[in-house]
């Protein structure tokens, strides 16, 4: 529960239990009331007794809410027990100051007996505590079950940063051997264009393993893009086409980290990328989901591990974002749709 929302359960509940017990003496100041056959009207003797009462429904709250737990801070079992020794002390505390000084503010409990006068003063502060240990109970319970959920909300949480990190990790094993064997061949026949291809796959690496957040803006997942496509067009020359459309407007929507690089290298996977027959990959965007879109000519022997990478995808958008993403399948294209969100 927050501070202040229980601060003015602590004020509104001392003032309501202040007004309950006091209602007697406020039916005082009517004429004709019964209760004004008995005893008569005393402004600073009411005065006093409000404050005084409101003074210990406060304190009593003060106490128990604030003070004695932190007595037991080390023993969260016994962080929100109840102390009846010091309640009670404060209790005849108050009673043994407040009969004192009312008793010389008002002539007219003057004539009551003094034992009567001190029950009936009793009785009224012990009502407040009574009621007040039932409102202190009601906000230990809710301080219980906000701790409880503060506490799953943490877990889950934890959870679900391991899990995020475990999908990430899955994605850079079997793209680095990839790009390995790629690069066993260019070094063979192409030297210089080897070293580009190494410089490419250093800022590739670079950027999968320093980015740390995994919601990031789409302008920040189109530049890590383009040392990717650019490793693709080396590997398969004019068997690929990749065409990236996305307006300035849309660059601050977040999606996860590495969402366009897998859905480009899945396409590259499970299509054949000829020179006669390219492969055309088009990223761009459609109300507010980004497409990446590409033409099917799948390969006749696809790869082991098919749809474990849309799989990933899936739950990683579902965890972070709430929200699913779209596979569309026709007989000659693939098209996946990524909702993407400002917040």
């Amino acid at each position: 529960m927050k501070l202040a929302v229980e601060k003015k359960i602590v004020f509104y509940s001392a003032l309501l239990v202040t007004l309950l017990v006091n209602l007697p003496k406020i039916l005082q100041a009517r004429n004709g009331s019964w209760i004004s056959q008995f005893t008569t009207f005393n402004p600073w003797e009411f005065s006093f007794q409000f404050a005084w009462t409101f003074l210990f429904c406060w304190l009593v709250f003060e106490l128990n809410l604030h003070w004695f737990p932190k007595l037991r801070k080390n023993k969260l079992a016994n962080t929100y027990a109840i102390y009846p020794f010091w309640n009670f002390l404060l209790l005849m505390i108050f009673c043994i100051i407040g009969i004192a000084i009312q008793r010389r503010l008002s002539v007219d409990t003057n004539h009551l007996p003094v034992r009567f006068f001190r029950a009936t003063y009793l009785a009224r502060l012990a009502l407040c505590m009574v009621v007040e240990m039932l409102v202190i109970r009601i906000i230990y319970l809710l301080r219980q079950a906000q701790a409880r959920e503060l506490e799953t909300e943490q877990i889950k949480s934890r959870y679900l940063r391991s899990e995020l990190e475990l999908m990430k990790q899955q994605l850079n094993p079997h793209f680095f051997f990839n790009s390995l064997s790629t690069l066993s061949g260019i070094v063979r026949e192409n030297p210089v264009k080897a070293q580009q291809f190494i410089g490419h796959l250093s800022r590739t690496f670079r950027n999968l393993l320093q980015e740390q957040q995994q919601l990031i803006p789409l302008k920040d997942e189109l530049q890590h893009l383009h040392s990717f496509t650019e490793l693709l067009k080396m590997r398969f020359e004019d068997g690929i086409v990749i065409t990236v459309d996305v307006p300035a407007q849309y660059h601050q929507q977040l999606l996860p980290h590495l969402s366009l690089q897998l859905l480009i290298e899945n396409a590259a996977k499970h299509n054949r990328a000829l020179a006669a027959q390219p492969l055309q990959v088009q990223v761009y965007v459609e109300g507010d989901e980004l497409c990446v879109k590409n033409n099917l000519q799948p390969v006749h022997f696809p790869q082991s591990g098919a749809g474990l990478g849309l799989a990933n995808l899936d739950e990683r958008f579902k965890i972070l974002l709430k929200k699913e993403i779209s596979i569309i399948r026709t007989a000659d294209s693939f098209l996946v749709k990524l909702p993407l969100t400002n917040n």
